[in-house]
């Protein structure tokens, strides 16, 4: 799917004419336009300052009316399913069949995957990091932070693969519950 510019975006209105947000982004999917919602916004206020569009943004009132979006914030829930299903499957000591396929997998979202990609939604709330940089970042940081928690776990009697799965998930879940924050003051900061 290509990227949106300012002269596809122009097209997609002039031809759609779409009223709001939600209506612009199911215009784009139509198009087949691919675009983070941070980036859509910045490049709608760009427009609407020049006076080349018209459109009205519905910003949410409270963090709390941001997570009830889920459409918007279906990563949020993922990622504490996620945790939260492999704290189970660790703790239950899942050992074989579909259990231990789940624990497998969601263990290495959890090692490898999860904690970066909250780390990188922390540190770039906007989307200034395109895809190809966001995956790289939370492989990267994700094995970073396992490995953290593992060396101080380490450093005491505590190294276990249920503690270290209890503190990954305190981990994810503050960074989730950060992560969702910063990306809603960054939508409400853009208005």
């Amino acid at each position: 799917m290509p990227e949106l510019t300012r002269e596809a975006l122009i097209e997609v209105v002039k031809h759609h004419r779409p009223t709001n947000f939600a209506s612009l982004k199911k215009s784009l999917d139509e198009e087949n336009i691919n675009i983070d919602d941070e980036k859509l916004l910045a490049l709608i206020e760009r427009l609407k300052s020049e006076g080349r569009i018209k459109l009205s943004v519905k910003v949410p009132d409270s963090f709390k009316e941001y997570l009830t979006n889920i459409w918007k914030t279906w990563w949020f829930y993922s990622t504490i399913i996620v945790a939260l299903s492999e704290l189970f499957f660790v703790i239950s000591n899942a050992q074989a069949g579909a259990a231990l396929f789940l624990r497998i997998l969601f263990g290495l979202g959890m090692l490898g995957i999860i904690p970066g990609f909250l780390t990188v939604l922390i540190l770039f709330p906007g989307g200034q990091v395109n895809a190809l940089e966001k995956i790289a970042l939370s492989i990267f940081l994700s094995v970073l932070i396992s490995i953290t928690i593992g060396i101080l776990l380490g450093l005491g009697p505590f190294f276990q693969a249920s503690n270290n799965i209890i503190m990954l998930t305190v981990y994810v879940v503050l960074a989730d519950i950060a992560a969702s924050y910063r990306s809603y003051d960054f939508l409400r900061g853009s208005h």
